[in-house]
């Protein structure tokens, strides 16, 4: 399941610190799930299959089908709503791609420091 955790958060360029703010749980919490040091708890297991839509069988190894029928539904929805973003996406150079990220990544922290300096306790985003 470590491998699972890790590369769902590493597929969504998430650190440890943003996926457990999004889950509720500490940093160390999530290295420990991922290094097979804890096991995780059912609440996190929800969590975390809701946080990725994936079931939580997928977590855990037990099949290789990550999302059922509700799950996929909402990926079809994103996908119908964003499917000229990600066909020109998919058309750009991996060096593209990966400035594209980042301008991403910056403007989530910008946001992130925007949302945080009005309100103390939005800062979980």
């Amino acid at each position: 399941m470590q491998n699972r955790l890790k590369e769902l958060r590493k597929s969504r360029r998430l650190t440890q610190e943003e996926l457990g703010e999004k889950i509720s749980v500490t940093q160390q919490n999530i290295s420990k799930y991922e290094n097979d040091v804890y096991e995780m708890p059912v609440d996190v297991l929800v969590k975390v299959s809701r946080c990725f839509n994936v079931t939580i069988e997928y977590l855990l190894g037990l099949t290789e089908i990550k999302r059922d029928i509700a799950g996929q539904v909402v990926v079809n929805e994103a996908v119908d709503e964003y499917y000229d973003f990600i066909e020109a996406f998919k058309s750009l150079s991996d060096e593209d791609k990966e400035l594209i990220w980042s301008i991403i990544e910056k403007m989530k922290q910008i946001r992130r420091r925007k949302v945080c300096t009005n309100d103390d306790e939005s800062c979980n985003l």
